[in-house]
């Protein structure tokens, strides 16, 4: 019996975290949102011997404060050290029309929330080597289902990648989530 709950648990937390709903990402075995990699303070100097298991809002206030010391100039930089593909998303979909949409959507349909209430953490989203925003907590900053976080999708000229960071700093294990989605403005 214990091992048929702790399935049902385990396969509960695959889609527990969110995914990318707009412009929707492709997910060629099916929706899973687990994290693509782990990062820790080991990382970078910056993040040593600071405390990380404190609630998720201190960690994600000393995790701001800290990272203009590190050697990371985005969190893109820091983030594809672990995860440097699209994780569990494929580029290999019919890409997105984005010329009549201005913002991106993120949300988990199992809690009815965009981003989940543990996970605060900073997220970027890039078109291909253009970053066109920043959150330093986007759980704060973004607390509707889904999530709607403004994107000038008009820096896509032609065929693009749509590639969305987020850092969930609840735990002394980072989790690191990369979600892509092809896209064509025009």
């Amino acid at each position: 019996m214990k091992l048929i709950v702790a399935v049902a648990l385990l396969a509960s937390q695959v889609s527990a975290h969110g995914y990318l709903s707009q412009p929707a990402a492709y997910f060629p075995n099916g929706i899973d949102t687990s994290y693509n990699g782990l990062l820790t303070e080991s990382c970078d100097a910056a993040f040593s011997g600071l405390k990380w298991n404190d609630n998720p809002e201190a960690n994600t206030a000393m995790f701001t404060k800290s990272f203009p010391n590190s050697q990371f100039k985005t969190l893109r930089a820091m983030m594809d050290t672990v995860a440097s593909d699209c994780g569990k998303t494929s580029l290999s979909s019919t890409p997105v029309d984005v010329s009549s949409i201005s913002s991106m959507k993120w949300q988990n349909d199992q809690e009815q929330k965009g981003f989940i209430d543990s996970h605060h953490g900073p997220c970027e989203g890039w078109i291909d080597d253009t970053r066109v925003f920043h959150s330093d907590d986007c759980r704060a900053d973004y607390t509707t289902y889904p999530a709607e976080i403004p994107v000038d999708f008009s820096k896509c000229s032609g065929d693009c990648t749509f590639t969305f960071y987020w850092l969930a700093l609840h735990e002394p294990n980072w989790q690191v989530y990369k979600q892509c989605a092809p896209i064509t403005n025009g």
